[in-house]
């Protein structure tokens, strides 16, 4: 075997240009596919890192029916808060579409959240400067909020987040413009490789100042966060919430009960069917690259009939000489498929530092790589092996 091995590192080598390029096919098809796969990994990364911070024990209740009837009362607050197992329970105001005017007049979306004081039990937010929402801000239904780091950028050109402190912006939430003052930056829960053009201006507001400008002010909303003491799984009381809510509003399906946990599966399913969709295309390339690989040991199965004929009448067998043309075409292979993962791992940190995603190379994307490059050796050299096996020594000694 390791003759065998020796002899086909020899044969390799002694062409480099031709084995180089036989391996290309394999450098850019495992290369591709790593670092999508790679990437993906980081992007499920970072979404689970924003929903750890949040809690396994949170549940999100939000009405399907945008009716006042349907809203979360403070009435059900209060009968969750009867269940010894629930530890905090909150109504917020989510993402209410408003309007301001940035330093050149022109129009920009904003997205408006109401919080209550203690949201930060939920969400930790990581306040960059200034201050954050308090309880006497929601108490007094202050016109404050804290905006993200985004935020300076957007409104005023103005590379450096803290320039927003103190201003003064008005915001149009209900049809008429009320003036609010920035006390606080926050760090963006946006993802960074998104374009600034596409992100909108986020600005968080007590809920009691959301709740008597948009709403009904008497504490109702369409979110509502229940946080279930650490010691118990809160997937076990999803079922019972609801049931709770369409009893109590009298309508079936009225409201939709999740853990925060059950959305990052979620997410993490739909970026694993982007992966495998996007890996699928870049795999034609692997394709192409065993079909080249198969040409070339057919070419090398052609030149070496005469040195196959030798062997053969010296007394190698047909599975020696099978051997040979396999191991040659495993180690083509293998090698372009490690060097292909390397390149694409190398081209995921760059692809990363890009969207500020920190790319990953798990066990599996390893395994994958030397697995299918290996897998396109055995299939794609087999055939020039078989052929290099099969033929007659005498003929062989004839050829020129």
């Amino acid at each position: 075997m390791n003759e065998t091995i020796k002899s086909a590192l020899s044969q390799l080598t002694g062409n480099k240009l031709r084995t180089f390029l036989t391996m290309l096919g394999m450098f850019i098809g495992i290369g591709a596919v790593i670092i999508i796969l790679s990437v993906g990994e980081g992007v499920k990364g970072y979404f689970n890192d924003q929903f750890s911070e949040m809690g396994k024990g949170t549940i999100e209740i939000r009405s399907t029916q945008f009716s006042k009837e349907d809203m979360i009362t403070v009435e059900d607050l209060e009968v969750f808060k009867q269940i010894p197992e629930v530890k905090t329970v909150m109504n917020y105001h989510d993402g209410y579409s408003a309007s301001t005017l940035d330093y050149k007049k022109n129009i920009k979306s904003a997205m408006v959240f109401g919080m209550p004081y203690n949201f930060s039990e939920v969400r930790p937010f990581k306040i960059l400067a200034g201050r954050n929402i308090s309880e006497a801000d929601v108490g007094l239904q202050n016109n404050v909020m804290v905006v993200d780091e985004n935020f300076s950028r957007i409104m005023y050109n103005r590379t450096s987040s803290k320039y927003a402190i103190g201003k003064t912006v008005e915001i149009n939430i209900s049809g008429e413009p009320q003036s609010f003052e920035i006390i606080g930056i926050t760090k963006s829960q946006i993802p960074s490789f998104v374009p600034i053009d596409h992100i909108p201006l986020i600005c968080y507001m007590p809920f009691s100042t959301v709740d008597r400008v948009v709403a009904y002010g008497d504490g109702r909303s369409f979110s509502g966060l229940i946080i279930i003491d650490d010691a118990h799984n809160a997937g076990d009381y999803t079922y019972a919430l609801q049931r709770i809510m369409e009893n109590r509003h009298g309508k079936k399906g009225g409201f939709t009960v999740k853990t925060l946990t059950s959305q990052v599966d979620q997410i993490n399913n739909i970026i694993n069917i982007l992966n495998i969709f996007v890996s699928l295309v870049a795999a034609v390339s692997l394709l192409v690259g065993g079909i080249g690989i198969m040409n070339i040991m057919l070419v090398t199965v052609r030149e070496r009939t005469r040195e196959i004929g030798i062997r053969k009448a010296l007394g190698a067998t047909d599975k020696q000489i099978l051997g040979q043309f396999l191991i040659e075409a495993l180690i083509l292979t293998v090698i372009g498929g490690i060097i292909g993962m390397i390149i694409g791992y190398v081209g995921g940190i760059l692809v990363g530092s890009l969207i500020t995603v920190t790319a990953k190379l798990t066990i599996g994307m390893i395994i994958f790589s030397v697995g299918t490059s290996s897998v396109i050796g055995l299939v794609f050299g087999v055939y020039p092996a078989y052929k290099a096996a099969k033929l007659d020594p005498i003929e062989a000694l004839r050829f020129e």
